[in-house]
């Protein structure tokens, strides 16, 4: 008799391999689905923020503002210190909710990438503190030709953060070291400052949303500015780290994809 086992067995699994491949398509599918559904989430939590939630807060700080302008001389000294204490936590809470934002817009959008010169974007951020700090000593070097491959916004972002870190964590005396260079593919910057340091073990920590080893009389912020810059190094495909000695100072290790240079092939 003769044999049929051979198509039947190739039958079986060119059916198996078809149910494999509409279970996968399912699956991307339902995850694809999923992601659109969290970033809807996230968009409406964006709007929230903007709008609800700041809604009330202008109007605390509006009136808070009034009060000190029409009544302020007629208030005793433990009056004033209570409307200075709204007003800072008014100014706290706005700040919490701009860093929220640029905490939920990280991930959002398609990334521009294109060559930024991240020296350039530093020494912007650091000015942009002088202006406004004007009698603190600063002492700063900045590399030039550190110039990465990715989205200016973002990276521009993540320099501002990792600047105002440490000149938020440095005494009256400023000192900032951006250096780095390019290996291969990879651009490895150190963004080095004379501040106050931290435990080293707790490097992992600090780049936790609201994570902070410090008090805000020490310099600590929000406590996202950390995240922030991780997420954004994150997206690029790279790396952060850090190291830090107490009393001396920490450093920033950035790992970015390098802009290419005429040399590349």
């Amino acid at each position: 008799m003769p044999d049929h086992s051979g198509p039947s067995i190739a039958t079986a699994s060119a059916t198996t391999a078809d149910a494999g491949e509409a279970s996968l398509r399912r699956a991307l599918e339902e995850s694809e689905a999923l992601v659109r559904a969290l970033r809807t989430q996230q968009e409406a939590l964006a709007y929230g923020i903007s709008h609800d939630l700041r809604a009330p807060l202008r109007t605390i700080d509006a009136y808070s503002a009034m009060l000190e302008r029409e009544a302020g001389e007629g208030l005793d000294d433990t009056g004033r210190d209570h409307l200075a204490r709204i007003r800072g936590a008014a100014a706290r809470m706005g700040a919490l909710l701009e860093s929220l934002l640029e905490y939920s817009r990280v991930d959002r959008g398609d990334l521009a990438n294109a060559p930024v010169d991240l020296g350039l974007l530093a020494g912007v951020e650091l000015a942009a503190l002088q202006d406004l700090v004007p009698g603190r000593a600063v002492q700063a070097s900045i590399a030039p030709g550190l110039v990465a491959f990715g989205d200016e916004r973002l990276l521009r972002l993540l320099m501002a953060h990792l600047v105002r870190n440490a000149w938020n964590f440095s005494g009256d005396d400023v000192e900032l070291d951006v250096g780095g260079a390019s290996d291969g593919g990879t651009l490895r910057i150190a963004v080095r400052d004379g501040g106050s340091g931290f435990d080293p073990r707790y490097a992992d920590r600090i780049f936790e949303p609201f994570q902070r080893l410090h008090l805000p009389e020490q310099g600590a912020g929000a406590g996202l500015g950390l995240a922030i810059a991780t997420r954004i190094v994150a997206r690029h495909g790279g790396r952060l780290h850090a190291e830090s000695i107490p009393g001396s100072g920490s450093t920033f290790h950035v790992e970015l994809p390098a802009a290419a240079t005429g040399t590349d092939a």
